[in-house]
């Protein structure tokens, strides 16, 4: 299992936006390039990147700047969200070195768009889903799917991988819980990556003792510009894994 920084992209500044309100965001650091350099100083292999205004706009927006950031750092994998909502769009992302496309869970609803991406970027698709009690939420009156089954679907019609995000009840703490994320992870071959909420090594330590040895990954984003170290971070893994 590996950490996987978070790196959200706006007007080329790296910002932490609110969750599922790209609109309301902090700048944490006005040079998104030297957070980068920063956190592959540190043997980051691999980053999850959201173009922001990519979502805000609905095509790739920060393509010079990723790509500047691929170019420069070529050993680590790049998967990208934000803004394909066509082939061509994705084709963009793979042009300046993206590794993986990142679609949102719009994929579900757009299954054609979907199998046309995997069909033109074979073993490069991921999609990211939230669920909620293991179910993924779709429009106001649409029927919710089953997560672990539609994780299923997914693998068979080509995707290689899931983002997923468990999204507390209203009035949950929601943190380190990662139940339904651990569960499809042990009933699907593709990769997933939970989408943490790790604020402090305790959350990381608590999720470790969890039986989560089927995760590819846990993503970390605010605790990295709120003083979490990323190298204590990952001794802390890389020592559950040696027990």
């Amino acid at each position: 299992m590996q950490l996987v920084p978070v790196l959200e992209i706006r007007h080329g500044k790296c910002v932490h936006t609110e969750p599922k309100n790209s609109f309301a965001n902090q700048v944490v650091k006005e040079d998104a390039f030297e957070v980068v350099k920063r956190w592959s100083e540190k043997g980051v292999s691999r980053l999850h990147i959201v173009d922001v205004d990519a979502i805000e706009s609905g095509e790739p927006e920060n393509v010079d700047l990723i790509g500047k950031i691929k170019k420069a750092f070529p050993s680590i994998e790049l998967q990208v969200l934000g803004g394909i909502k066509c082939v061509e769009s994705a084709y963009i992302w793979a042009d300046i070195g993206a590794d993986f496309l990142v679609l949102n869970g719009r994929a579900i609803r757009r299954r054609n768009l979907l199998d046309d991406i995997c069909v033109e970027f074979p073993n490069r698709v991921l999609v990211e889903l939230d669920c909620q009690k293991g179910l993924v939420g779709t429009r106001s009156g649409e029927p919710a799917y089953e997560l672990l089954s539609l994780a299923r679907q997914l693998e068979d019609d080509g995707v290689v991988g899931l983002v997923v995000t468990e999204i507390p009840e209203k009035g949950g703490s929601g943190g380190a819980n990662l139940i339904d994320i651990v569960e499809i992870s042990r009933n699907v071959e593709m990769p997933v990556y939970a989408n943490s909420r790790i604020e402090k090594l305790a959350d990381l330590k608590k999720i470790l003792e969890s039986h989560t040895e089927k995760l590819s990954g846990l993503l970390i984003g605010k605790a990295l510009h709120n003083g979490l170290c990323l190298s204590e971070a990952n001794d802390l893994v890389q020592q559950y894994h040696a027990n």
